[in-house]
């Protein structure tokens, strides 16, 4: 005889109606749909659109140290256990590509071998932070300053620097707390700073010439990528006279604070080199350009202990670093500033992820408006193309190449144009007097200053050990 059911007791009910009464009761429950919400939600969008809260509450570099660990807690473990790495052939590819470009680097200051890399410098600030930088071409030549972008260092700049250092002095820094250049041990990271280390480096190296009414008389160029592009504005802002022209690469002042202002990634501890490179791929595009990846992982990146591969990689950059006194409000009204005393050059990549073609044509439009600062000087907008080139497979692959080529190619006619009409100003003024030479003045010339060299020469092979040092060919130059 089967005890009967009680509630409480692990005991099967009584045979009868117990499963009957349970199958009347299902049917008279409400249907799942009934707990279904009545609106749909994209949470894909929502989280892409919406802003982070506790990105809008952080006001110190204690505060984005903190939000960058607990993302990178729950972004970066995706990668450090595999679940998103890079193809086996590219992974390959990369690693013998990292170290091809990691020996260029080190022995050649270029990640294509000799003959193409700055000079690698260094000036101590007097707030104690040593400042990295590096310097293409003549010190004679017009200056252009280039600043990098947030969590990425000087050497981004490597293959723009290249073609313009034969006609103007390039100048590419690492700003504090990234790269090369040292951290503050305070944690002093805003705008403020930063302009300052920029202001002593441009005061010391003397790049703007000035006449005997103190007015300046050398124009440069001020270029900027994200939020190098917040600090061109903010020195231009603020040193009024000294640049020329501000070129913009991808840059909008309506960025989030976690673009603009900090990196998410930068308190970031990765396992190894790969899943830091996985990461890289995701973010730039480069899933299948081994050799541009590698040159991003070594511009970016380092390894903890270059002795010891299971220490892991990190970016080069201060977990720290913050820039707590920007805003966008600030990054406008800066911007509207310039705009009517300084030439704008806005450069559009098409294959930025932050900056669509439309929100740039909407910001150039913007900085055309007449302003209370007075109508803007000049606003242009151009469109850097990547460039696409067939593999050896037939496939489309982008060509970064071709890309800071043309970024190149912009800067170089922006340049020109300001150079030149400061030149016809200084003809208008009587200030200075232009002559054109004739090719054969010019050959003579070289034929005489060679003629004296040979005798030199010659001179120099019949003298006695007793006869004085024979002179120097730098003493018959003009």
């Amino acid at each position: 005889m089967a005890l009967p059911f009680k509630k409480g007791f692990l005991t099967e009910p009584a045979p009868g109606g117990g499963s009957s009464r349970l199958q009347r009761k299902k049917a008279a429950a409400l249907p799942d749909e009934a707990f279904l919400p009545t609106q749909s939600y994209d949470l894909l969008d929502d989280d892409e659109q919406t802003a982070d809260p506790m990105v809008a509450e952080i006001e110190s570099s204690e505060q984005a140290y903190q939000y960058s660990v607990e993302y990178c807690r729950a972004h970066c473990n995706q990668f450090n256990q595999g679940l998103m790495k890079l193809d086996p052939m590219v992974n390959v590819a990369f690693a013998n590509d990292l170290r091809a470009v990691q020996f260029n680097r080190k022995m050649w200051g270029h990640h294509d071998g000799s003959g193409r890399g700055g000079e690698q410098r260094t000036m101590l600030l007097p707030s104690g932070i040593v400042l990295n930088y590096l310097e293409w071409g003549s010190e004679q030549a017009p200056p252009i300053v280039m600043l990098h972008d947030v969590c990425d260092s000087c050497h981004i700049w490597d293959d723009v620097a290249q073609p313009l250092a034969d006609s103007y002095r390039i100048l590419a820094i690492d700003f504090r707390g990234h790269g090369a250049s040292s951290r503050s041990p305070r944690h002093e990271y805003g705008i403020d700073f930063l302009v300052e280390d920029l202001h002593e480096l441009v005061v010391r190296l003397s790049l703007n010439g000035r006449d005997w009414g103190g007015a300046y008389t050398r124009p440069w160029v001020l270029c900027g990528k994200g939020m190098g592009g917040a600090v061109a504005v903010a020195y231009a802002a603020r040193h009024e006279g000294r640049v020329a022209g501000v070129m913009l690469w991808d840059y909008d002042p309506d960025f989030p604070k976690e673009r603009l202002c900090f990196s998410p990634y930068q308190a970031g501890h990765f396992r190894g080199q790969e899943p830091l490179a996985a990461l890289l791929a995701q973010q730039m595009g480069l899933k299948d350009d081994a050799k541009y990846l590698a040159i991003t992982f070594t511009n970016r990146c380092e390894h903890i202990d270059p002795n010891d591969e299971k220490a892991g990689c990190r970016f080069r950059v201060d977990p720290y670093f913050f820039l707590a006194d920007m805003s966008q409000g600030l990054a406008w009204t800066q911007l509207r500033a310039i705009a009517p005393r300084t030439h704008i050059l806005l450069v559009h990549n098409q294959s930025s992820l932050d900056w669509t073609y439309e929100r740039a044509m909407e910001v150039s439009r913007m900085l055309q408006e007449p302003s209370e600062h007075g109508d803007a000087r000049g606003v242009r907008l151009v469109v850097a193309s990547r460039g696409t080139m067939l593999d050896e497979e037939k496939n489309l692959v982008e060509d970064l190449q071709k890309l800071y080529g043309g970024i190149a190619a912009h800067i170089r006619t922006f340049a020109d144009g300001i150079d030149k009409a400061a030149r016809a100003k200084l003809r208008a003024e009587g200030t200075v007097r232009y002559e054109r030479i004739a090719q054969e003045e010019i050959d003579a010339k070289m034929a005489e200053r060679e003629a004296i060299r040979q005798a030199a020469r010659e001179a120099a092979g019949f003298m006695a050990k007793e006869d004085p040092p024979p002179p120097t060919f730098a003493d018959f130059d003009d």
